[in-house]
């Protein structure tokens, strides 16, 4: 199956959560996000800012910030076509819109990091299966940027359930993540098949 018919097909599933359940199963994923033994030993963390049908991420940046940790958000680079991290002091900073109606943090609010400083990347997206594959929006902005970072640097997606499906159409430009966390699970992607670590 072509990734754009994945993309469609799993798209349309989530659009039709109700903002309950959506509210509801960021919830669960955000109780076993922050329990997990690699997100709390990480220093300076990647997060996205989430869209209103995506896993809900501003309470997690707020309880991230509240334990200390340093937090970056992707700030999407048209030209270049490329993510560029900056650091945010506070989970409620200005946000405008920026590319792709993605909201990112006002220009006042914005500090330059670089990326060997990130040593965790929450990673978004449209379809996960267990192996980690991942399938977008389709602009490449995420591949480009995992492919930067050191490989002691983990990525974890965040997902509802439905968002899983059997296989992603991969390609070799392609950057799986290492974990998957659901409202149900977190996924452990680089074993063959995936397993359940919770």
């Amino acid at each position: 199956m072509k990734k754009e018919i994945v993309r469609q097909n799993v798209l349309n599933i989530r659009r039709s959560l109700s903002r309950r359940e959506i509210e509801e199963k960021s919830d669960r994923i955000r109780n076993l996000l922050l329990s997990f033994s690699l997100f709390k030993k990480a220093k300076m963390i990647l997060f996205y800012i989430s869209l209103p049908e995506e896993v809900q991420t501003h309470r997690m940046i707020d309880d991230a910030l509240k334990m200390g940790k340093r937090i970056a958000v992707p700030v999407v680079d048209l030209v270049k076509r490329q993510i560029i991290p900056f650091e945010i002091k506070s989970s409620r900073c200005k946000l405008v819109k920026g590319p792709f109606n993605i909201y990112e943090p006002d220009e006042s609010q914005r500090y330059p990091v670089s990326v060997e400083e990130i040593k965790l990347v929450i990673v978004p997206g449209v379809a996960f299966d267990r192996r980690g594959g991942r399938v977008g929006f389709g602009g490449g902005f995420y591949d480009r940027f995992l492919i930067r970072l050191s490989s002691q640097v983990k990525s974890i997606a965040l997902a509802f359930k439905c968002q899983l499906v059997d296989k992603v159409p991969c390609e070799e430009h392609d950057v799986t993540v290492d974990y998957v966390i659901t409202e149900e699970e977190i996924i452990f992607c680089k074993n063959e098949g995936g397993i359940n670590v919770s």
